[in-house]
């Protein structure tokens, strides 16, 4: 008994640019039923990325051609081929970007432990911290009950960020935007203090 093989019916790429040149609305539909399956197993296979980040990668092309079809040019090759090489780029560049946040994220975590302080002078450091944190509170330069945690945190010597963002009452599921946001907050606050030191020089804090 012979097995029935499903063909595959063949794509006019030069009708499908040439609808996309004219902005056919359906053009991406079809793009995806004549090119996703071929381009996202090229993907997944050669560049042994996940399925996922194959597809983002062929959503992106495909509507990056859309919008822009003019920059491909037939005379210099297919349009499968076109396509097929965008989206390996796009892979690429989403395995380097996720590789260097990786990398960042544990160079931070290295570093966040190397200024960890001793059980003692931690508690030394609270301490001196809730001292000049009063003698601000006194003097009516920190009224926000976030603001208070977070400094109390900064002059103890807390360095964690997520520490930092949840006493400030940050969002946190977005790492680069909580280290940004954390930074400011810690900037404004330290600037308080400076101001305050400066006008009250005989402070201990």
């Amino acid at each position: 008994m012979r097995m029935s093989i499903r063909r595959v019916p063949p794509v006019d790429e030069r009708q499908l640019h040439d609808r996309a040149l004219q902005k056919d609305p359906a053009i991406l539909v079809d793009l995806l039923l004549a090119f996703a399956e071929r381009i996202e197993g090229f993907l997944t296979s050669g560049l042994k990325c996940d399925k996922e980040t194959a597809h983002d990668a062929l959503i992106d092309v495909l509507f990056a051609y859309a919008t822009t079809p003019e920059r491909y040019d037939p005379r210099q090759g297919r349009l499968v081929t076109y396509l097929t090489q965008a989206a390996k780029y796009r892979v690429r560049d989403r395995l380097r970007s996720r590789a260097s946040e990786a990398q960042r994220e544990e160079n931070f975590a290295s570093v966040v432990e190397l200024w960890q302080p001793s059980p003692k002078e931690d508690l030394e450091n609270y301490v001196e911290a809730s001292r000049a944190v009063d003698r601000l509170i006194e003097k009516g330069l920190l009224k926000d009950e976030r603001d208070v945690a977070a400094l109390r945190l900064i002059l103890s010597g807390e360095s964690s960020t997520e520490t930092l963002a949840r006493a400030l009452g940050l969002d946190t599921s977005c790492l680069e935007r909580m280290r940004q946001e954390v930074k400011r907050h810690r900037d404004r606050l330290m600037k308080i203090l400076e101001r305050f030191g400066k006008e009250d020089p005989d402070d201990p804090a």
